[in-house]
């Protein structure tokens, strides 16, 4: 005795079978009335369609990587910089060392003809 779940299934997927049997004889007869000079063309464009889009991604995924190891490397640089830069003899300087500052407000000044030297 069969389960109601793998009739089901199978119901679906000779449905899906069936449609997909409809929609390839509908493309097999309009290809076969479209005049061969545009079946060449569709044919060389999808071609180029299958050829382009593996190699953009390709060259995409390749410049990331690129971009990640001199990152990378810029950063590995930077920490090592900085490891060399802060020796004894140097001081270092904090934010916290700095001395405090007083913001001045600057507001518009407006000078008289006689005022103004």
């Amino acid at each position: 005795m069969k389960s109601s779940t793998s009739e089901y299934l199978y119901s679906v997927l000779r449905q899906a079978w069936q449609e997909l049997r409809a929609l390839g004889g509908k493309a097999a007869q309009m290809l076969m009335r479209t005049p061969l000079p545009k079946l060449l063309v569709l044919c060389i464009g999808l071609a180029l369609i299958i050829t382009i889009v593996p190699l953009i991604l390709t060259l995409f995924v390749a410049f990331m990587l690129i971009k990640l190891l001199l990152l990378l490397v810029f950063v590995s640089v930077r920490a090592n910089k900085t490891r060399h830069d802060s020796s004894p003899n140097r001081p270092h300087y904090s934010s916290n060392d700095v001395e405090d500052v007083q913001v001045i407000r600057v507001e518009k000044i407006d000078f008289r003809r006689g005022d103004r030297r």
